[in-house]
């Protein structure tokens, strides 16, 4: 890998991986303990719940702070360039976006009674709205596909301009068809997390695709890594301790409305590969004396 491309969120990186393996068990061991199964509710607060809030609270606000001070001194790539591992998962995400709408709509586990907005609001209008974010799911797996080509083919990934705004709205409908839940959010974590997680990932993706089609990109591309990397932990800690959950049998310990989406984890992954491997350094605003290297360590140093 050339200076050009060396990764300047390395630091956040170590903070995330640090961040994953304190939340993703103490997430896993809320289910067995403390979450009431079926309805979702905490059934008593003890440590656990304080360490996990305060970690992940800790860790999104580095994430946010730290990227915000790289502002000036990097840049988003979108010139002809293979990059194969955002290539691969931006076709995983692809498939995964395809998958979740599939198992929202096609397969029925949509209910649309689940989604009344109040009392005027009638059942037929919210099937419409379910099938409204099937629709856009699917062309915003189109998106992620065609981008997924270019980028393991090497060629600019800022020719789908109109294209990359679909995952913003998708994810947008998504988190109104949440806020259309008639409960406590406070009080049943499994909806807390998702539409935090939801609402980090339309900022993170809202920002991919200004940087991505080169529309106000300028000065936009730290908000990838401020909003993109809590948008990753929390999704990850979304679909890790539930897919623990469907694999011993234990489904029922989940919020009635909630399941292990594979989408949450394809697009935590391909953000991470974007953060680490298409932002580097604005060598324009660096000096000439001063090596990628050197900018990397007074950097890391100066957080």
């Amino acid at each position: 890998m050339s200076d050009r491309f060396r990764p300047v969120f390395t630091t956040q990186a170590l903070v995330f991986a640090a961040a994953l393996l304190v939340t993703l068990p103490l997430r896993t061991i809320q289910y067995f303990t403390v979450i009431e199964g079926g309805s979702g509710f905490y059934t008593k607060f003890n440590a656990n719940i304080a360490i996990y809030a305060i970690v992940m609270a800790a860790a999104s606000v580095f994430f946010f702070v730290s990227a915000l001070l790289k502002k000036k001194k990097i840049s988003f790539e979108t010139q002809a360039q293979k990059f194969p591992g955002c290539g691969i998962l931006s076709i995983v995400s692809a498939l995964a976006v395809l998958y979740s709408c599939y198992s929202e709509y096609v397969s029925g586990s949509i209910d649309a009674s689940q989604y009344v907005v109040s009392s005027t609001v009638s059942t037929a209008i919210n099937a419409r709205f379910a099938l409204i974010e099937a629709i856009l799911g699917i062309i915003a797996a189109i998106f992620f596909l065609l981008l997924g080509v270019f980028l393991l083919t090497g060629k600019r990934s800022d020719t789908v301009k109109i294209l990359s705004l679909f995952p913003v709205i998708w994810l947008v409908v998504r988190l109104v068809t949440k806020f259309a839940r008639t409960i406590s959010y406070l009080r049943v974590s499994d909806i807390t997390l998702e539409m935090l997680g939801l609402i980090f990932m339309i900022l993170s993706f809202m920002a991919f695709a200004q940087s991505n089609s080169n529309v106000e990109a300028k000065g936009n591309e730290w908000k990838l890594a401020g909003f993109g990397l809590p948008a990753a932990l929390f999704g990850l800690n979304l679909f890790i301790p539930r897919a623990v959950l469907v694999i011993t049998g234990k489904t029922s310990f989940m919020h009635i409305l909630s399941r292990a989406d594979v989408a949450d984890f394809a697009l935590a992954l391909f953000i991470i590969a974007t953060v680490l491997t298409r932002i580097a350094p604005n060598i324009s605003n660096i000096s000439e004396k001063t090596t990628v290297t050197d900018y990397n360590t007074s950097d890391e140093t100066a957080e």
